[in-house]
Formats: structure tokens, C-alpha cells, sequence
């Protein structure tokens, strides 16, 4: 099935490969098929990979009001209680990453092994929420989620990336769901994820958590992931030089070494129930 409902949302989720559990969240105005690169490696390391998109993005449900990261996180474990998932480890990047940290705080026996990528600990900021508000506006103007894309490109990903073969196929793929994006739905999303603050609560994690930057990532500067990391008791921090925003897509490799390593000392028995 590729389909859940909660509540009055049906969201769509795609899984490959079979063993211990990992839920792969993605981050604004992208979609699960932003975790290309990581899916085969993943499968290789013995994981069972699981790729939702989360409500208003992909081929999930649209939305008619503000929608934030309490309530994709809430998405997110009515997928685990659909799939009969007790735990699994989870990987988010950039909201993504505030939905993982939002499930480890507040269902931490839901998770067994965290990795938080280019991600925020908060949004409760006058920047962020000035920024967010001209993503929305952009989302719901003509073409939004295009131009959006357009203009933030050169941004998520290194230059060499961009040049590449890889990375125009990459930049070709994206475009196309941009394209398909319901603006309104991701202006929501853009509203409802500001006021998200997870500062103080940090040092309550319990699992091993591993925060990974890119050297070159100006949305999500290294600096704020080693903060996070200082915060976290059982913490690792990598920071992957070159790489930009969305460090999966263009620094894929040492991206993927990274977290293969870091779960692959995971305890079997938090995978399912």
C-alpha cells in the first residue's frame, strides 16, 4: 500500500528492502524522492527504508490550514503504528530534522538511533519568522513553488554539484514535482513550522544522536548542528566540507558513510513490534 490515513489527511509512503526499520523525513517544499541517493545504500546495509511525504508536499494530502512540525511528526507515527513499527531509527534533514527531534523528545521510545542533517532546534526567532513569511508569499504567488525552487537552488547545493551530470538530473526531477506542488498546501507548511523550539529541551534526548552540517550550508549554518550537538549528552557531530543545504544530494557519498556507520552499531531488538 502506499497510502495511510490519519485523520482527515491520506499520505502517501513508498519502503524498500526489509531488516531494522530507518524513516527517512525530507525537508520544505521537497519530497521523498530528495532521499534517492540514500535508498540503495541503506537497502545494501540490511535497513528497511521508509519514505513518506510529508501532508501538503508530494503526492500526500493537500491542506487548508497552517500545518506544523507537532503535526508531521504526528504523521509520522501513525505511519510507524500503520506499518505495526514500535521503533525504528529515524533520519531528518532541515524540517525533516525538526520533525525527528520533535518524535525523540516526545515519543523517545519510538526511536532507536536519531541523525538530525542541516536541520534548526528553533524557529521561535523574528528572522525565521520573516523568512518563512516570504516563502509563503512566494508559494502562493503564480507558479510559486517553481520559482521557490528556482531561486533556492543555487543555495542547497554546492557548484560543483550543479554542474554535474548527477546533479542536473537531480535538478531536472525536482523542478518537475515543483511543478506539480500545490503552493497553497506548502504555504501552510511555511506558517505553521514557525514558533517550533526545541532549545532547551535538547539535553533530555536519550539515544544516540548524530547531527551532521555542511560546511558550505548558509539556511543552516554549521555552527547552529554544533550547538545542538554541545546540547546532547550521547551526541556525535560530523560536518561535511563543500557540501550546501541539502548535503544527502550533493555530497551523497560521504553523506551515506557517515550514517551507515553510525547506525550500524544500533541494538536489533527496538525494530518492530
Amino acid at each position: 500500500m502506499a497510502y495511510y490515513i490519519n485523520g482527515d489527511r491520506r499520505n502517501y509512503f513508498i519502503e524498500f528492502g526489509s531488516g531494522r526499520p530507518v524513516v527517512l523525513l525530507h525537508g520544505i517544499s521537497n519530497s521523498g524522492r530528495a532521499w534517492a541517493p540514500q535508498i540503495a545504500p541503506l537497502v545494501e546495509a540490511g535497513f528497511r527504508v521508509i519514505v513518506p511525504d510529508h501532508a501538503g508536499h508530494g503526492a500526500s494530502a493537500r491542506l487548508d490550514r497552517p500545518f506544523g512540525v507537532s503535526d508531521i511528526a504526528a504523521d509520522v507515527l501513525a505511519l510507524l503504528d500503520h506499518l505495526s513499527i514500535e521503533a525504528a531509527d529515524i533520519i531528518g534533514l532541515s524540517l525533516g530534522g525538526m520533525v525527528a527531534l520533535e518524535i525523540a523528545l516526545t515519543q523517545p521510545r519510538r526511536v532507536g538511533k536519531l541523525i538530525v542533517a542541516n536541520s534548526f532546534d528553533t524557529t521561535a526567532t523574528e528572522e525565521f519568522r520573516t523568512m518563512a513569511e516570504g516563502w509563503a508569499r512566494t508559494f502562493r504567488g503564480e507558479d510559486g513553488p517553481v520559482k521557490r525552487f528556482e531561486g533556492i537552488w543555487p543555495m542547497n547545493v554546492h557548484e560543483a554539484f550543479r554542474a554535474s551530470a548527477e546533479g542536473m538530473k537531480t535538478y531536472q526531477v525536482w523542478h518537475g514535482l515543483a511543478a506539480t506542488a500545490d503552493g497553497q498546501s506548502l504555504a501552510h507548511v511555511a506558517e505553521g513550522i514557525v514558533g517550533f523550539d526545541a532549545t532547551t529541551r535538547l539535553a533530555s534526548l536519550s539515544m544516540p544522536v548524530l547531527f551532521i552540517a555542511g560546511e558550505q550550508d548558509r539556511m543552516s549554518p554549521p555552527a547552529v548542528s554544533r550547538r545542538m550537538a554541545d546540547r546532547v549528552s550521547d551526541a556525535r557531530y560530523v560536518e561535511i566540507q563543500g557540501a550546501a543545504h541539502i548535503s544527502n544530494a550533493d555530497s551523497a557519498a560521504v553523506f551515506n558513510e557517515a550514517v551507515i556507520t553510525f547506525l550500524g552499531a544500533a541494538p536489533t531488538s527496538t525494530t518492530s513490534a
